[in-house]
């Protein structure tokens, strides 16, 4: 009994130092959170928002004569555009309820606007915005109009379909979107609108249209207006630009947008001429997508942070002022399960000055509030003062990012620029290095490599002369035994021999190639030897070329994937180019296609190697140079293929030209064979594993 009174009386001291303590219910976000590398690949990361509010409406008691408490509760139906005024009070465009909900900062709800009778009536709101004087100008999608009410509520006036022949008599006007700038200009988002923006003067007079997406290219389009008829052409559907979704404003006055049908250039900023400012680029995350990315919503805080929402994925996208990604944080709700953080159907999107982030989701009819945790707050103090030029005043808050996440690679650009102000090249290079920043880089290499220059060029002199007299000497021996040496070498090694005949091939074509057809230069096993080298050439560019004229991932390369895209495409031209020889009565054999074919890359070779070493040595400044000798190997490379067609199978040059095209049409069919049994292999297999699973699982 003693035993079981003390067991007792500790299980209660151990409960109430357990409810003594502050411990959070859940300390976890119900998503998963990323930054991005350099190239634009997610990378986890410490969750930059959570989750802390969930709002359904439920709250709103409006007055009900006919219910018993005398009123009745009309929760949010179909939440679209959000809001925010100067006070961080938040506006709701309830389109199901056909009104404009107000919250003051601490989310009470205040009063409705536009739901009552007479010309202030709102019909299916998508859109709100709120002037810097209090007007509350309402996308009155329902009855194609933008309604503006009084600080007060009061209806004031609306602006109806222009008045104007350039807007056209068919072109729709449903305002689901839009902003008021500090000269009383609207800037509209229409149902449909591929013309881009409206815009209207503060008296409604049509100003034009602003903001408009490219239609992009499109393979099947160009090939109809190539081959189709006028008529044929006339039963096709227009070919359109998307339409802007969504508009908003920053305190510069500066204008964005979001595009749902697109999957470039979703978000875009526009200046006071309608040039777009940020890059064209893709803003969403191949990783995370199932099918086009679908931003339908886009906001910028008082620092420039720009926020942009996924209505395909829920996932919510922050980058910095000038486009480069932040984070990516949220998700979609599992089933017919309700969680705070995770969205449905995005419909609108508002920022406060505290760094709120709300998010409207029109199928689950709810509000998600997300608050800055920390690492957000650190990061977006860090880009404020990155954007605006005080590198060394960003550089501590740069150097917390990386101890909570040693994986955010912008941190590093920003230490590099204020190691780069402060005249640290070295520094900042290593920094920019792990960043890979190209341009950062190479400023700061010109830097490092003048400083160096200065400090070693009388060396530079003396190891420049000594190479010259090493060259002479050597080239001076080897002339004088010259003849003898090559007899031996042809008698010692036929393999070197064959290699070595790669010199007349690239210097004197016609006769190199000559020699291969007709006097047995070169062999299988030399042909295979200079296509592995140009293979390893390839390979050694891309891990040992500068950063700065780098354009893919060195960590993401795929020694599979690189040995398919260079050997594959070449095996299938010696067999594409042989069977159109074949029958456009060439004399080639196909040992002699392989072999010529195979030196055809030693330009390649040749050029490739030192110039992957000097561009360890380059600038931007020397990028005309490091391209220019690039293009050389390919032409050089192309040349070659020319004259082979036409010596091997002793071809007029006329005769070659249309042989080379058939060559390449053949290799895409025996591509598009090749890609067509793999894949019915892996159908065949995929079935065959199927049925022996099933048949396993019935008989035993």
């Amino acid at each position: 009994m003693q035993r079981f009174y003390r067991l007792s009386v500790s299980l209660v001291i151990i409960g109430l130092v357990i409810v003594g303590l502050k411990v959070p219910i859940s300390a976890a976000v119900p998503y998963p959170s990323f930054s991005f590398d350099a190239w634009g690949q997610p990378v986890v990361s410490p969750a930059p928002y959570e989750p802390i509010l969930m709002l359904d409406g439920f709250d709103i008691r409006l007055e009900d004569p006919w219910s018993i408490s005398g009123y009745a509760i009309v929760p949010f139906s179909q939440p679209q555009g959000l809001a925010v005024d100067s006070k961080n009070h938040l506006y709701i465009a309830d389109a199901g309820n056909n009104r404009i909900v107000e919250y003051d900062d601490e989310f009470n709800y205040l009063r409705s606007i536009g739901d009552s009778s007479g010309q202030g009536r709102l019909s299916r709101p998508q859109g709100v915005f709120v002037h810097e004087d209090g007007r509350i100008f309402v996308a009155d999608t329902g009855n194609s109009r933008v309604a503006v009410f009084s600080p007060t509520g009061e209806f004031m006036q609306a602006y109806g379909r222009p008045d104007s022949q350039i807007f056209g008599v068919d072109y729709r006007f449903a305002p689901v979107s839009l902003v008021v700038d500090h000269r009383g200009s609207l800037f509209i988002v229409t149902e449909g609108g591929y013309r881009g923006l409206v815009q209207l003067s503060e008296s409604g007079e049509f100003l034009g249209f602003i903001g408009g997406n490219q239609a992009g290219f499109d393979l099947m389009w160009v090939l109809k207006q190539i081959f189709f008829t006028e008529e044929q052409l006339g039963r096709e559907k227009r070919r359109l630009p998307g339409s802007p979704s969504f508009v908003t404003i920053d305190q510069r006055g500066q204008i964005y947008t979001a595009t749902i049908s697109t999957s470039h250039a979703q978000v875009k900023r526009f200046n006071l001429g309608g040039i777009n400012t940020l890059p064209e680029r893709d803003y969403g995350a191949p990783y995370f997508r199932t099918g086009v990315s679908m931003f339908n919503a886009v906001a910028v805080d008082p620092k420039g942070i720009i926020t942009a929402v996924d209505a395909n994925t829920g996932q919510i996208f922050q980058y910095t002022p000038n486009g480069d990604k932040l984070f990516v944080f949220g998700g979609r709700s599992i089933a017919a399960i309700e969680r705070m953080g995770l969205i449905n159907q995005a419909a609108g999107l508002a920022i406060r000055s505290d760094g709120l982030i709300i998010v409207s989701d029109s199928r689950s009819n709810t509000l998600h509030v997300f608050k800055p945790t920390e690492f957000a707050q650190l990061v977006h103090e860090a880009v404020y003062l990155f954007e605006d030029g005080r590198y060394d005043d960003s550089a501590k808050y740069w150097e917390e990012v990386l101890r909570r996440n040693s994986n955010f690679d912008f941190a590093h650009r920003g230490l590099g620029m204020a190691a780069y102000q402060n005249e640290e090249f070295e520094t900042a290079m290593d920094h920019f290095y792990l960043a890979q920043y190209a341009d950062g880089y190479s400023d700061a290499f010109w830097w490092a490599r003048r400083a160096w220059l200065l400090n070693h060029f009388d060396k530079v002199l003396i190891i420049l002369a000594a190479v010259w007299v090493v060259y002479q000497i050597v080239n001076r021996v080897y002339l004088r035994h010259r003849p003898r040496q090559k007899r031996d070498w042809y008698r010692v090694n036929r393999l070197l021999g064959d290699l070595m005949h790669a010199k007349t091939v690239i210097f004197h074509p016609s006769e190199g190639f000559y020699d291969v057809r007709w006097s047995n230069k070169g062999s299988w096993l030399s042909a295979c030897v200079i296509v592995l080298l140009a293979f390893a050439t390839k390979l050694f560019s891309l891990y040992y070329t500068n950063l700065i004229f780098m354009s893919i991932d060195r960590n993401r390369i795929n020694l599979g994937i690189e040995a398919m895209t260079f050997i594959l495409p070449w095996v299938i031209w010696v067999i594409g180019h042989y069977l159109i020889s074949a029958l456009k009565e060439g004399e080639g054999r196909f040992k002699d296609v392989f072999i010529a074919s195979a030196y055809c890359l030693v330009p390649y070779i040749v050029i490739m190697l030192p110039l992957t070493l000097i561009s360890n040595v380059m600038t931007n400044y020397e990028a005309p140079v490091y391209h220019f000798f690039q293009n050389v190997a390919v032409i050089w490379s192309a040349i070659l293929f020319f004259v082979m067609v036409y010596t091997i199978h002793n071809y007029e040059i006329f005769e070659a030209i249309p042989n080379c095209i058939l060559s390449v049409l053949m290799m895409v069919v025996i591509g598009a064979i090749g890609g067509l049994v793999i894949g019915m292999t892996f159908n065949v297999s995929d079935f065959a594993v199927g049925l022996y699973k099933e048949v396993i699982y019935r008989v035993f």
